[in-house]
């Protein structure tokens, strides 16, 4: 949540001042809402409950890494915010999280409670695109909607920069980003439609947030590049946004196009391999990051010593399609130890793929994630 030192106030402002205050009238909002989905998430989200092995500093180094990787040309604004922006993570737990514009010439003021869940992560990579926008508008008036539109924008690059280099991470970051959007797209678009019905009520903050988050989904899930710098520089034109991207479907996935999986033909183990080796290079042409480049000899000769020591598992879904895959080595010097090597889920079914891991490897072993650009060497994936 941002907190402008000239921000709406509930008793002061209507719903109609507030669409006034962003030029969107009453039919944008509704149609804009008719294309909000709410996430159907069968998955269990008790994982996201646990503190991950992150502290509240390493929290705010991880989400400046995300957004220099995304926005290069802000690399100096962006270092700025990292390094000058006055933090408090150990708010109360009562005090809702929010940063502070505090004027032109000082840094913005970040505030939260973090007890290393992946909700405080994100939380934390949230207020830090506050804190990066307020910095650029140098106390010009940003609105609210745009304000939060930056900020999920900000978790969006986070989760795009844990996917490709922090891969343990990403299954929880996105369980918590996903039961996040529940919320948003849930009671609080519910409330955003009742309060289309009467102008004439109190303005809530929390009306901003369907359509900011809604708008930030479908920047990432649009075909055309968009230069995310003009979002946190406000150069967009917020009209043309909501013209070219309220019409697309609210889908936060793509979907999954692969055939159905026949049945494993137990007396033709050859077929069956061959079938293993196309799915895995259907997954990764769709997955990218690094392997669908290797040269056809290294990839398979890779993937073929996983089969032979039947360390590679593809996981396939409820609709008998294949959904991901993940290989790993076995310790040599403990067999308790299990090195993942890699984990491609590309249509998002990174929790599906990883529970379906854990039935296959034994109880008792360690599950360590290795990453080439982690900022550690290891990481405990389970």
């Amino acid at each position: 949540m941002s907190v402008p030192l000239c921000r709406l106030a509930t008793n002061d402002y209507s719903v109609s001042d507030w669409l006034s205050l962003h030029d969107f009238d009453v039919a944008a909002v509704k149609k804009t809402l008719h294309n909000i989905k709410v996430p159907h998430t069968p998955i269990s989200y008790d994982e996201i409950k646990y503190p991950l092995q992150l502290s509240a500093e390493e929290a705010w180094e991880l989400a400046s890494k995300a957004f220099t990787d995304a926005l290069p040309k802000l690399s100096g604004d962006i270092g700025i915010v990292r390094d000058n922006c006055e933090k408090v993570f150990d708010a109360p737990e009562t005090e809702q999280p929010h940063t502070l514009d505090r004027g032109a010439k000082q840094v913005p003021f970040v505030s939260l409670c973090f007890q290393g869940t992946p909700a405080d992560v994100l939380c934390v990579a949230h207020e830090f695109g506050h804190a990066l926008q307020y910095h650029i508008a140098s106390g010009s008036f940003v609105p609210p909607v745009w304000r939060e539109f930056a900020a999920f924008v900000a978790e969006k690059m986070l989760l795009g920069f844990i996917q490709k280099n922090r891969p343990d991470l990403y299954a929880p970051l996105y369980a918590a980003w996903r039961k996040d959007s529940t919320i948003y797209f849930g009671k609080d678009t519910k409330q955003l439609q009742d309060a289309m019905c009467v102008p004439t009520a109190p303005y809530i903050y929390r009306i901003n947030y369907p359509i900011a988050r809604h708008l930030a989904d479908q920047i990432f899930d649009a075909s055309a590049d968009y230069d995310l710098t003009e979002i946190f520089q406000g150069k967009f034109s917020h009209s043309e946004l909501l013209s070219t991207l309220q019409d697309q479907n609210g889908s936060h996935e793509e979907d999954n196009y692969l055939p159905e999986v026949p049945e494993v033909e137990t007396d033709r183990s050859a077929i069956n391999a061959y079938r293993y080796l196309g799915m895995m290079s259907l997954l990764d042409i769709d997955y990218w990051q690094g392997e669908s480049e290797k040269t056809i000899e290294e990839y398979y000769s890779t993937r073929l010593t996983h089969m032979q020591s039947q360390t590679v598992l593809v996981g396939i879904g409820k609709e008998r399609k294949p959904i991901g895959y993940a290989i790993w080595d076995a310790g040599k010097d403990d067999a308790s130890i299990i090195r993942l090597k890699r984990q491609a889920a590309p249509f998002g079914d990174h929790l599906e793929l990883q529970q379906i891991l854990q039935r296959r490897l034994p109880e008792n072993v360690r599950v360590l994630s290795h990453h080439a650009r982690s900022a550690r060497e290891e990481q405990i994936a389970w």
